[in-house]
């Protein structure tokens, strides 16, 4: 009876590994590739990525110059990195239960985000991390930038810009603003004496009026207008 106890134990501790990893992998893929992209593990071992790359939680994809590349993860959502981008799925659990989550974390560069279901179902359970700053979702279509450092278009900080539906943004350091459709938030990275450290500006910045070689794919996925231009800025 012992033996078959400890043969039964084995038979269950092996399907629920297998079932670890079946959920692991199916976190997401790559849908679309342009230029040199690495996937990053959570033991950090790093492959160069090509089309239908699985994406599992706790992997770094980063895009190098003139690279981008458009995620798809389980729950339909849709992540579109910029060239020169570090991005980290922190989080991602779908299991169609109130406890499915999903984060992630915007090192440097930029990245468009489109809401799957989990955010759906519920947008509170959805975070963006930049920088200093935590987005949180109330729409479907947003975009965030975190500029390491200063450059003749863009000053160094984080930037949240609402392509439709709205976010939330917070800083660490207690400021949060509701963000709306068309608005860009903006935490600079060294605020000018009496510059607020979080606030809306008053125009979009050109940068993010423009779009990479990806942004018709995401057009064809939320049938919002976009200006397509050949290249985001890089960011160093």
């Amino acid at each position: 009876m012992k033996l078959a106890h400890v043969a039964k134990m084995m038979t269950m501790s092996s399907l629920v590994f297998l079932a670890g990893a079946v959920w692991a992998a199916s976190s997401g893929s790559i849908d679309q590739l342009s230029g040199t992209v690495t996937v990053t593990d959570a033991n950090k071992v790093s492959r160069k990525a090509g089309p239908k790359e699985q994406i599992q939680s706790g992997d770094t994809v980063t895009t190098e110059a003139k690279s981008e590349v458009v995620i798809k993860l389980a729950d339909e959502s849709v992540v579109a990195l910029r060239p020169n981008t570090q991005f980290t799925v922190t989080e991602f659990k779908y299991e169609k239960k109130p406890t499915d989550t999903t984060r992630f974390s915007l090192l440097r560069g930029a990245a468009r985000f489109l809401t799957g279901l989990v955010g759906r179902a519920s947008p509170d359970r959805v975070r963006v991390s930049a920088s200093t700053a935590t987005i949180g979702i109330r729409g479907t279509d947003f975009e965030v930038v975190v500029a390491p450092v200063d450059q003749p278009d863009m000053r160094a900080g984080v930037y949240d810009y609402v392509h439709d539906g709205a976010t939330n943004i917070q800083l660490a350091s207690g400021p949060a603003l509701d963000v709306e459709k068309s608005q860009t938030a903006f935490a600079p990275d060294k605020p000018k004496p009496g510059e607020p450290a979080l606030y809306i500006l008053d125009t979009t910045p050109i940068f993010l009026q423009q779009g990479g070689g990806f942004d018709g794919l995401m057009q064809s996925i939320t049938s919002q207008p976009i200006n397509v231009i050949q290249q985001m800025p890089m960011f160093r």
